[in-house]
């Protein structure tokens, strides 16, 4: 067996062809990426060996390259982790299970952090909504039908009005001293119109969230909770 080629600069090429292949054979983004920057570094490893002058070019190229997914590799990494939340951001993320970290730091920029200075009435039945809420902490008020039921934190108000585009379907008090969070609804529109990711992300929550109240609203809404 001829082990020449098995220590010579030939070897590098190999290797990075080897991790560009798998790279291009996976799905996930993060494995991708990582296979491609170490197949990088096998380049530049083997343009410095294959002869007795680097090849400069060649080797600024594949840096180049390699840093670009240093970078992107970052950015994906700091969409996945909570890494720079404070904790009260932590706490309204757990709100999010269907949203990536950087996905939420996203929405939650085009959002406003109220707390209710007195009694507020955000949702009146029948009348369009222009806002989307959530509760963040406290409970607010919800009446129907002559019956009511605390929508407890981490549930919004307005997700129906919002998916079917039509009017709201009850009366929605924030007592004062509430926290809640309000995105105006053309905005939100816009931005998830931009990425279908967090369009989908949503939706899903949405169902979720109104499954959950269905759940705990029969038989009746007299006296119920609606809490995480």
């Amino acid at each position: 067996m001829d082990l020449t080629n098995l220590f010579s600069a030939g070897i590098f090429v190999q290797l990075a062809l080897l991790c560009y292949v798998l790279g291009l054979l996976t799905r996930r983004e993060l494995l991708l990426r990582s296979l491609i920057l170490t197949g990088s570094m096998f380049y530049i490893l083997y343009y410095y060996f294959i002869s007795d002058t680097p090849l400069w070019d060649a080797i600024w190229a594949s840096a180049i390259i390699g840093f670009a997914n240093i970078w992107m590799i970052g950015v994906i990494l700091l969409e996945r982790t909570t890494l720079g939340m404070s904790p009260k951001m932590v706490e309204l993320y757990r709100s999010f299970p269907t949203l990536y970290p950087g996905q939420f730091r996203k929405l939650i920029k085009t959002a406003d952090w109220i707390t209710a200075g007195e009694d507020t009435q955000i949702s009146k039945a029948g009348t369009h909504l222009d806002s989307l809420f959530l509760v963040a902490s406290g409970n607010m008020i919800l009446l129907k039908d002559g019956a009511n039921a605390l929508i407890g934190p981490g549930h919004f108000v307005g997700e129906i009005s919002y998916l079917i585009d039509g009017p709201a379907s009850a009366d929605v008090i924030a007592p004062k001293g509430i926290e809640y969070i309000r995105w105006d609804r053309s905005i939100l529109a816009k931005q998830t119109k931009r990425s279908p990711a967090i369009s989908n992300a949503l939706v899903a929550l949405f169902n979720r969230d109104i499954a959950v109240k269905l759940a705990v609203s029969r038989p009746s809404l007299t006296k119920n909770t609606v809490q995480n």
